[in-house]
This record gives structure tokens, sequence and C-alpha cells, in this order.
């Protein structure tokens, strides 16, 4: 490093500097010292100009004489402004603290709570399905004592699942809530759509016929039955006549 006169005597910034102050940086081209930190990070320095102020990073330190005193001074008591600066460097290279990855977190839990949920959700549309239950009641609100079989199913799996408790109801967001009608219409016509499926690639290509009858219930309100029968396997599905 080369010398600089200072009251009458030699001095140079030393290299073993670096091992006491990991934020120094020196400038071969300004023969100058900087904060790296501070540089990198500035916050809003001391107006008045103390604890080094913009002598670190604007403008530069020469003064090899107090080097290490001036070093200690610039870095202040622990709440100093180069302290804060040294935090947002930690923090960039603290890979749990990036930015990206804490969206890429956000967004894998938002992707598992999710899973949660629809799969809670079709679990009691597939019980409700195979016991041939209605779904929704006559009063679905959150005053009604019965919220109808799918609200109520659903509360009761929320209520012994925690999983599923933190995030269904009011836990869940406003747009995924899985108990307005037309979601629980999608997915019975989902299910439906298995299952037509499931019927047509176990029959394959073989021979069948279909049987197709109806009776009035007690509301007398025709039900029709289809039952498919094939040289492999047979099936039943009921609809609602008109």
């Amino acid at each position: 490093m080369p010398q600089t006169l200072t009251r009458e005597s030699n001095r140079r910034f030393l290299v073993k500097w670096f091992d006491s102050f990991v934020w120094l940086e020196y400038s071969k081209e300004k023969d100058a010292a900087f904060c790296l930190h501070c540089y990198l990070f500035k916050c809003d320095f001391d107006k008045q100009g103390k604890a080094g102020s913009d002598v670190f990073t604007e403008k530069w330190f020469k003064n090899w004489r107090k080097g290490p005193e001036n070093f200690r001074y610039h870095v202040g008591q622990v709440g100093s402004l180069h302290n804060k600066a040294t935090q947002h460097c930690t923090d960039l290279m603290n890979q749990k603290q990036h930015v990206e990855t804490i969206v890429i977190k956000q967004i894998d839990q938002a992707h598992s709570n999710y899973r949660i949920l629809l799969t809670a959700a079709l679990d009691c549309t597939r019980y409700l399905l195979r016991q041939g239950l209605p779904f929704r009641g006559h009063d679905e609100s959150e005053t009604s004592s019965n919220k109808g079989n799918y609200v109520e199913l659903f509360q009761f799996l929320a209520n012994h699942d925690e999983k599923v408790h933190v995030v269904v109801f009011e836990n869940a967001p406003r747009n995924l809530k899985y108990i307005a009608h037309n979601i629980q219409k999608e997915l019975v016509n989902s299910c439906a759509a298995k299952t037509i499926g499931a019927i047509i690639s176990d029959m394959d290509d073989a021979f069948f016929s279909i049987l197709v009858d109806e009776s009035c219930d007690v509301s007398i309100r025709e039900q029709m039955a289809v039952f498919c029968t094939s040289t492999t396997t047979s099936s039943c599905s009921r609809g609602k006549g008109k």
C-alpha cells in the first residue's frame, strides 16, 4: 500500500485491518477505505455527521494514523446505522430470509392447504353420494342450527382433524370455502364424470343392455333408475325424472 505523509511520519493502510473489520473495503485507485455494508445498504445517516456519516460511503477515509479507532467509532453501538446496514447484508446472504425463498414457501404452503381443503370436500361429497343423501339444508346461514348434510359433515370432519380445521370455513380464503352451492355442484359433476368413465372402462367392448324404470317417492316425484349390465360387470345409477 502506498505511504502518505501525515504529521511528519509516513502512514498507510494495513492489510491486517481486514481481519478485525470484515466490512472494510480498500480502493487502490483512491488509496482510501470504505464500508461495504453501508455502501450497499445505506440508511438515513445522522444529519449531524456523527458515527462516520458518509465518510465511508460517498467520500472516503484516509486517516491511517487513527484507523482502528475511527473504524470502531464508525461501527458504533448495537443499534447504530452501521449495524442496521450489516443486518440487511446478513439477511440478504441468509437464504432463509431471502425474499424469493419466503415467497416459494408461502406458495408451497398455499398449495398444501388447498390440497387438504379439496380432499376434505371430496371426502364429504363421496360419502353423501354413496349414501344417496341430499347436500343442501333448508338454512345454511351461520345462525342455523342445522345447515344441511354437507356443511354439517364438513364441520364434523374439521372438528376431528386439526389439519382440516385450520383451512376450512372462517380459516379458508374467501374464494376457496367449498361450501357454496355451485362448488358442491362442480364436485358432484366431477364425481359423476369419473363414475361414468369407470363404468365405460369396465364394460370395454363387451355386449351390454340397459334397463330403465321409474317410481314415485313419498313427495309424488318420479325417481328414475338406470341399470346397465354386460357380460363382465353390472352397475346401477339413479336419477330424478321429470
